[in-house]
């Protein structure tokens, strides 16, 4: 196995996902992907075109505060799978359908196994509708590990 693919948004089961990551990266020596998706609705650019286009939204909000929050739980991540022996471990944060999002870097990243949580959720409260586990273990063409 070459790289796993792991979607980390701060929630418990998303450590545990990050954990079997871990796990199996050092028996394997296998690569990790950590990835973080900014839900569009969270999105600076979409929320200022669709949900509020008379508002600015550097007004109501941080500049890049959600970015930045993302990019920060990477870190930690990625910083925890270091500290437990992963050798290759990086960090990516997109915008977008969180499954999507973690479906299309799976391929793009030549991934062979993607593991997530089931029902994870953000520290900033974030919500998605539907099932982020379900949709990606019906789509996604390549193995994929659900943590509970």
């Amino acid at each position: 196995m070459k790289s796993i693919l792991v979607a980390y948004d701060g929630s418990e089961n998303s450590k545990l996902a990050l954990e079997k990551a871990i796990k199996i990266s050092k028996h394997n020596e296998t690569a990790v992907v950590v990835i973080n998706v900014i839900p569009p609705e969270l999105s600076e650019s979409s929320l200022s075109k669709m949900l509020l286009p008379g508002i600015k939204v550097q007004d109501v909000i941080r500049p890049g505060g959600f970015k930045a929050s993302a990019t920060g739980m990477v870190e930690e991540a990625v910083k925890k799978a270091k500290g437990d022996g992963v050798n290759k471990v990086k960090g990516i944060v997109k915008e977008g359908d969180a499954a999507d999002e973690i479906i299309n870097a799976a391929e793009k990243l030549d991934c062979e196994m993607v593991i997530l949580g089931c029902r994870g959720y953000a520290k900033q409260g974030r919500f998605l509708l539907g099932s982020v586990a379900d949709k990606v273990v019906r789509y996604s063409t390549k193995s994929v590990l659900v943590a509970r």
